[in-house]
Parts: structure tokens; C-alpha cells; sequence
């Protein structure tokens, strides 16, 4: 990976970290079966994560290229404002479910969701120069953003079967399938972005001989960030089934480093070829 490129890797996974646990919690909220203090503990974070990537944000001096990635800069100060509507309106969602406003807090989840919306379009725009178009770049962040978001609440919400006997099995096997969803989603997005000539191949100072078909890290963030994964949400999906919840919530631990793991690779080989895979 470019070293130039590792703050801007940074802000797209909190990002996509943030706005997809949002999404995924406002869901699992309207769906019904988690509890208040899940919703207000998965809003909390999302305002912490949200506000890290505001930070992160502000800390980058924005130009037109990053060690040869040539960006789009004109985006991302309405980018920053968007975080910083996440930022407010999850604080909003927690403090609301927390005194007991359920139906108001919900409102301003929506917002926050729309506001996050808004910040992936203004962020593909930004990265999208190099690659074959900007559905290349707004599918793969739209994909990162939903398997980070599945797997994180996936992941917190098995820990409340530990505390609490009496929940329902139904909400962690729905998690686990959207988590299924958005990495098959997301597998789909990287034949096409590998299929499709790039329009401009970035120029690192420190550029790899080999073609992205030869670099080990495309192996490595389809096997242990695509693959792996999906593996253990099935494993997970039967284990929800079997109410088996302790294994599902261990699986789904191994499942989330594995995410991020599969989001670093692919951020990484788009800095560096063009593609967002």
C-alpha cells in the first residue's frame, strides 16, 4: 500500500464503519427484536466512529492526487459536512432511545442514514478519476459500507445473548443473512471493476512490477476478505438457527477481523491500480 495513500484509507473504513453500523442499527430498530440498550450502545458508536472519521477528515490537506492516484477535491468539504450531520443526529438517536423518545429517535437515525448516504456519493466522486466510472467507486464503497455495518452490529448484538437468555434467535439470523447479502454484493462488484479497463492507471513512486493479477494482496482480499467470510456467515446463519448463540457470536468475531482485514486490501490495491475491489 501507498504510504501516502494510509490516511485516506483510514477515513474511507471509518466511514464506511460508521454510516454502515448506522444503517444496519437503524434497521434492525424499525425491524424490532433487539433491545433499547442495543440500539443506544450501537448509536454511541456510531457517533464516536463518525466523529474519529470527521477528525481523520480534517487532519488530510486535500490535493489533487495522492502518489499518483489523481482525486476529485471538490467533494469533500460537503463530504465533512455530511460526517458531521452523522456525528449529530446518532448522538441525537442515542440520547432519544435512552430517555425514552423511541419514535423521534428513529427520525433523526434516518436523517443520520441519509446525511451517510450523501458522504459515500461525495467520497466515490472523490476517488473515482482513475477508476472505469463512478458506479465502480460508489459500489464498492456502498458494499464496504454495508459488510462493515453487518458484521460489526452482527457481532455486538450476539454479545446481549450472552447477558439476556430470553431474546429471540431471529434477529442475529436476519444479521447474518445481510451480512451473506452485502459480501455477495460485494464479490459481484469485484468481477466487474477487475473486468472493466480502468480509465488511468496511477502512477506511485514506488509502483509494483506486477499487473493487479499478479499482486498476491487481490488473492489475499478475495480468500480472507470475500470468501472466509462468507464462509463463516453461513456457519453463523446455522448456528442462530440452532440458537446456538455463544458459537455464532465467536464466529461473527473471526467473520468482523476478517472484514477489515478483506476493506485494507482493497482499499490499498485501489490506491494503486484503479480498481476498486
Amino acid at each position: 500500500m501507498n504510504v501516502e495513500a494510509l490516511p485516506y484509507t483510514l477515513l474511507l473504513i471509518l466511514v464506511e464503519l460508521a454510516i454502515g453500523s448506522l444503517w444496519i442499527t437503524l434497521g434492525s430498530d424499525l425491524r424490532g427484536g433487539v433491545t433499547r440498550g442495543f440500539v443506544m450502545t450501537m448509536a454511541l458508536c456510531v457517533a464516536i466512529t463518525a466523529g474519529l472519521a470527521y477528525w481523520t477528515a480534517g487532519a488530510i490537506s486535500l490535493g489533487t492526487e495522492v502518489d499518483g492516484y489523481r482525486l476529485d477535491p471538490g467533494t469533500f468539504p460537503e463530504m465533512k459536512r455530511a460526517l458531521m450531520v452523522v456525528v449529530i443526529t446518532s448522538a441525537a438517536y442515542m440520547f432519544c432511545v435512552f430517555m425514552g423518545w423511541d419514535p423521534i429517535g428513529r427520525l433523526f437515525g434516518i436523517a443520520g442514514s441519509v446525511a451517510g448516504m450523501i458522504a459515500v456519493v461525495l467520497l466515490a466522486v472523490m476517488v473515482a478519476p482513475p477508476t472505469w466510472g463512478f458506479p465502480a467507486a460508489l459500489n464498492a464503497l456502498v458494499g464496504g459500507t454495508l459488510a462493515l455495518g453487518a458484521v460489526s452490529v452482527a457481532m455486538v448484538w450476539g454479545h446481549w445473548y450472552l447477558t439476556e437468555g430470553a431474546l429471540p434467535s431471529w434477529p442475529l439470523r436476519d444479521l447474518a443473512v445481510v451480512l451473506l447479502l452485502a459480501l455477495g454484493f460485494q464479490l459481484v462488484v469485484l468481477v466487474v471493476n477487475l473486468a472493466v479497463p480502468v480509465r488511468e492507471t496511477p502512477t506511485p513512486a514506488n509502483p509494483v512490477d506486477v499487473g493487479i493479477f499478479g499482486n498476491p494482496a487481490l488473492y489475499l482480499r478475495v480468500a480472507v476478505g470475500l470468501v472466509f467470510p462468507i464462509i463463516l456467515g453461513v456457519l453463523s446463519f446455522k448456528t442462530a438457527q440452532m440458537k446456538a448463540m455463544q458459537s455464532a457470536t465467536g464466529l461473527l468475531y473471526i467473520a468482523m477481523g476478517a472484514v477489515f482485514v478483506g476493506e485494507v486490501l482493497a482499499k490499498g490495491l485501489m490506491f494503486l491500480t484503479g480498481r476498486p475491489v
